[in-house]
């Protein structure tokens, strides 16, 4: 692969051949006007680019290479010692496609020279299906208005609990705007980023992510960041040139994507229901096999000791008139023994009712569990009876506004 360094400094040029040589072509150039005139004959697939050069800076010279329909095509990769936003987002708006933060390691650049050299062979195999893609999404888009599509996707948010299918029906709707997208859902796994065009630059991604503090719309030139708190969009291509369609899209997303917010929450909030509900099952279940298992060792207590009572009342009536006593001792002592015997058989009915009570207890749960087993299951499947058939997904896709 051809590699063209751009860099003023010569220690900066000698690490980057150093690192880089063994895998890859390197070329040098130490300014600006060198290096447009060697990127435009020999076409490099990647050009390394240092922002601070005297004369010509790094913003100027990739704002140039862009222009240029002979290198606009070839990444960017930003060096810079400077790893602030407002920089990250100059460097992106005249086109950089990543950005290094200088000094680095050897490892860290060869890592970065990997994602951006894959990054390019994806945006050239992609190139023809998203022109077609483009192409199908102009078709598409003949007899619907675009408050109509924006309608239909909201119907069909409700049809899908899943992060990627969202993403694809959004995309779906964006293309017939022709609009040019990438998408971040934030859920407690983390970010998610989809795109609509095939690709996303590693720069796209670290974007995505910090503007989520931002305002609610963020424009620079013709890209446009729309926040919510569980979704980012980016549209890298906002028709600034037309106003009036420029409007109806910034009016048109906003609701929109306020819809699939609420849907990640939702599903978010299903999914932390449902891990609960299964935490309580798994409880419940050990709780459960406690109170059977006392339940039934005090059951088998109470017959145990009934038993023995009963047999220690026998065999004293068959002793006791060996021992050679009077009536009235035999009498006292056979009576205590039956007093206490009585006493033992209480004991052993409340042991009776108390194992009851534990077996009410276990009801009493079970049913709390089938409550709440029945309630996961609604939140789970929270689509309206009528869209399940498909009766409102025709009925929305009948919708026509003009």
């Amino acid at each position: 692969m051809k590699i063209l360094a751009i860099d003023d400094e010569q220690l900066t040029q000698t690490f980057i051949q150093q690192v880089l040589q063994n895998e890859h072509e390197i070329s040098l150039a130490g300014n600006g006007e060198e290096g447009i005139r060697l990127a435009i004959t020999l076409r490099p697939e990647l050009i390394i680019l240092d922002i601070r050069m005297p004369g010509m800076d790094g913003y100027t010279v990739c704002k140039k290479l862009k222009q240029n329909p002979a290198t606009a095509a070839i990444p960017v990769l930003f060096l810079s010692a400077n790893n602030s936003l407002e920089e990250q987002m100059q460097g992106y708006s005249v086109g950089g496609d990543d950005y290094l933060v200088k000094p680095c390691d050897p490892k860290t650049l060869q890592a970065k020279v990997k994602v951006m050299l894959r990054y390019c062979e994806q945006q050239r195999v992609l190139k023809q299906q998203y022109n077609e893609a483009q192409h199908t999404a102009h078709i598409a888009m003949v007899g619907s208005s675009e408050i109509g599509m924006g309608m239909r996707l909201i119907e069909q948010t409700f049809l899908t609990n899943d992060f990627g299918e969202l993403a694809s029906l959004f995309f779906e709707f964006t293309n017939n705007l022709q609009l040019a997208c990438a998408i971040m859902f934030f859920s407690q796994e983390g970010p998610r980023s989809y795109f609509s065009d095939g690709s996303i630059s590693p720069l796209e991604t670290e974007l995505l992510e910090k503007m989520r503090t931002q305002k609610r719309i963020f424009d620079f030139q013709n890209r446009t960041f729309i926040n919510y708190p569980a979704v980012t969009l980016l549209v890298k291509n906002m028709p600034i040139n037309d106003p009036d369609r420029n409007g109806r899209i910034k009016d048109l997303l906003p609701t929109v994507l306020g819809a699939l917010n609420n849907k990640i929450l939702t599903i978010e909030a299903s999914t932390i229901f449902e891990t609960q509900t299964n935490e309580l099952n798994v409880s419940f279940d050990r709780i459960k096999t406690s109170l059977l298992k006392l339940t039934n060792s005090l059951n088998q207590n109470s017959n145990k000791s009934n038993q023995i009572m009963h047999k220690l009342y026998t065999d004293m009536q068959g002793f006791l008139p060996k021992l050679a006593l009077d009536e009235d001792q035999e009498v006292f002592i056979l009576d205590h023994i039956e007093k206490t015997s009585q006493e033992s058989v209480q004991l052993n009915n409340a042991s009776v009712d108390l194992g009851a009570s534990l077996l009410s207890v276990v009801n009493t749960l079970q049913y709390i569990i089938d409550k709440q087993k029945n309630i996961a299951g609604e939140m789970k499947s929270d689509t309206p009876a009528d869209a399940e058939s498909g009766s409102s997904k025709n009925a929305a896709s009948n919708i026509d506004f003009f």
